[in-house]
């Protein structure tokens, strides 16, 4: 991992987000239900609310199940699911156990997909997904004995009265 200062490149990139209209928030975390009372129409509409700013965060207990296996909450079977957009394209990343499946690739999914995904293992999430600011970068700075890292994250706050 390359820990050099480079402040004029850190500067320049913070410019070159102000210029595309990037605006820096706080690292959220907003908390949704989800659980057998969620309808379909709930999630569909948490589903609209994805944008390139946030990361939404759910437990699909049936990825990968065998038919012989009974769904579990964030068990050992299932993946822990991140959903992310770029453009007009749902994404996913999955993962378990402490690591993402297939490389930690971003892989394309139709938002009917997503939506039956989170609707089906509605009851296996523990009550709550997550709907997360997304990282813009990381910059290493200096500070008054060393360097420390700053993680800049999309500003959300229009979200949080999401519930």
């Amino acid at each position: 991992m390359n820990t050099k200062v480079y402040p004029f490149r850190n500067l320049l990139q913070i410019i070159y987000d102000k210029i595309k209209g990037v605006v820096y928030g706080e690292k959220t975390v907003i908390e949704l239900d989800l659980n057998n009372e969620t309808n379909i129409e709930r999630i569909r509409t948490i589903v609209d609310q994805i944008d390139n700013r946030c990361i939404l965060n759910f437990y699909d207990a049936f990825y990968e199940l065998h038919p012989t296996q009974i769904p579990t909450t964030h068990g050992d079977s299932g993946a822990f699911t991140e959903v992310k957009k770029d453009g007009n394209t749902f994404k996913i990343r999955l993962g378990n156990h402490g690591g993402f499946k297939q490389n930690g690739e971003w892989l394309k999914i139709s938002k009917q997909e997503l939506i039956s995904r989170i609707f089906k293992s509605r009851m296996f999430n523990a009550g709550k997904m997550r709907l997360e600011s997304r990282p813009i970068r990381k910059q290493w700075r200096k500070i008054e004995n060393g360097k420390a890292l700053y993680e800049f994250y999309h500003d959300i706050s229009d979200k949080k009265n999401f519930h």
